[in-house]
């Protein structure tokens, strides 16, 4: 081990024995022969939860597996212990609504068991939070809240129809805050979620930015550099990855490279995911001439995602929407620069002309000149990406975990 992974290396969490059932719509899904499997990215985070929650539940609708992409079975750590309360499916909005007897039931026994409830606050389209946090509150169980996602539910000025008649921002928002302001601890991955739903007086109340990267995924300083003396040979390559939707900014940015194509732009960008969106970006991947647009398939979060990672000059984050996106931290572990939309969850993460660049958000002429600027600037780009590489030694998943089982000790026990 180098000697920055040593200074990286912390004490451990503090252990909670009591009760901890975390409720969750993520699904379960179940084979034949009983096996669980899980989506990759959150059976990492889930077997974090297990290095310092000591009697852990949970609480998640329960799917048969057919052929989901990217599962991996899950498998208890050794010396840790998991049970599960599955819960009905909430595999769409109807049968999630339908199925309210059933999961407020399944709801009731599993919260009735348990001394602290884990949960969110966004019980729209999903009613998932509305009905166990209620419960959780009515039985007296310590109740934690974690904010990650935004509660709006609609990209402004891109809802359908069916969006705006379905539109319940108000009652999630109030219902939101009012979940927020009596849970026991309430977290938060940014800022403004803390100031706008937290609204009593109280020391309960943390922002916790959400971290999925590992201490040996980020490269140390020696291997930022030697990553760049290789790219600085190449082309600039810039790279879009995550969920391919409207509110990821993918039409904003397809339209950046419409433009970008009309002045015979020769810039090289690729996009990694899988959406709503991603039949538009591989049509306009097909119409583009001068900019070479590619749209590759996903790969496994951890090692090879990374390796894809760290081959490009910048990642392109043009959110619509103010949520806290993992993947800017995962950019700044393999030196990579951020060039972002100017949003609440993406500013304190990147510092303007210092770790990578801010644009306004839904700008296209914006985003278009942030690309050109990188297509001519991979000097500038090199600096930026080593100096996020920097800012982040110390900010991993284990760091974050570490900082929550802190707080739970705090407020919960």
């Amino acid at each position: 081990m180098d000697s920055e992974r040593e200074q990286a290396v912390e004490q451990g969490p503090t252990i909670i024995d009591q009760s901890y059932t975390l409720v969750i719509p993520i699904p379960c899904f179940v084979d034949e022969s009983g096996a669980i499997w899980l989506e990759r990215s959150w059976n990492h985070d889930l077997v974090e939860h297990l290095s310092y929650l000591r009697n852990f539940v949970l609480c998640a609708p329960r799917v048969r597996k057919g052929t989901e992409p990217d599962l991996v079975r899950f498998e208890p750590p050794a010396g840790t212990r998991i049970a599960f309360a599955f819960l009905p499916p909430q595999t769409s909005y109807l049968r999630a609504w339908v199925n309210i007897p059933r999961t407020a039931f399944a709801l009731w026994r599993a919260i009735g068991r348990t001394s602290i409830v884990h949960s969110g606050v966004n019980g729209w389209p999903y009613p998932l939070a509305w009905i166990a946090n209620p419960i959780a509150l009515l039985r007296r169980k310590r109740l934690v809240i974690n904010v990650e996602s935004d509660w709006k539910y609609n990209v402004p000025g891109r809802e359908s129809l069916k969006d705006r008649l379905l539109d319940m921002d108000p009652i999630r928002f109030r219902l939101a805050r009012y979940f927020c302001n009596r849970a026991d601890l309430a977290l938060f991955t940014q800022s403004r979620y803390l100031e706008a739903l937290c609204t009593r007086a109280g020391e309960n109340a943390y922002v916790t930015p959400a971290v999925w990267v590992n201490d040996e995924d980020i490269l140390t300083q020696a291997d930022g550099e030697a990553a760049w003396a290789l790219k600085l040979r190449e082309p600039v390559r810039l790279l879009f990855a995550g969920r391919l939707a409207l509110a990821k900014g993918t039409a904003v940015l397809l339209e950046a490279l419409r433009r970008l194509e009309a002045r015979g732009s020769r810039v090289r960008v690729d996009i990694i995911g899988q959406g709503d969106e991603r039949d538009a970006c591989v049509e306009v991947a097909s119409q583009l001439r001068s900019v070479r647009l590619r749209v590759l398939d996903p790969v496994p979060y951890g090692k090879p995602f990374f390796d894809l990672l760290r081959g490009y000059h910048a990642l392109l984050v043009p959110s619509l929407t103010n949520e806290q996106p993992r993947v800017v931290f995962d950019a700044n572990a393999q030196a990579v620069p951020v060039i972002a939309a100017d949003t609440d969850g993406l500013r304190p993460h990147v510092e303007h002309e210092k770790t990578g660049w801010l644009v306004h958000a839904g700008d296209v002429e914006g985003l278009a000149a942030a690309i050109t600027r990188a297509d001519s600037s991979v000097g500038e780009l090199r600096a930026l990406g080593l100096e996020a590489l920097r800012a982040t030694h110390g900010n991993t998943h284990k760091a974050m975990h570490r900082r929550r089982s802190q707080l739970l000790a705090k407020h919960c026990s």
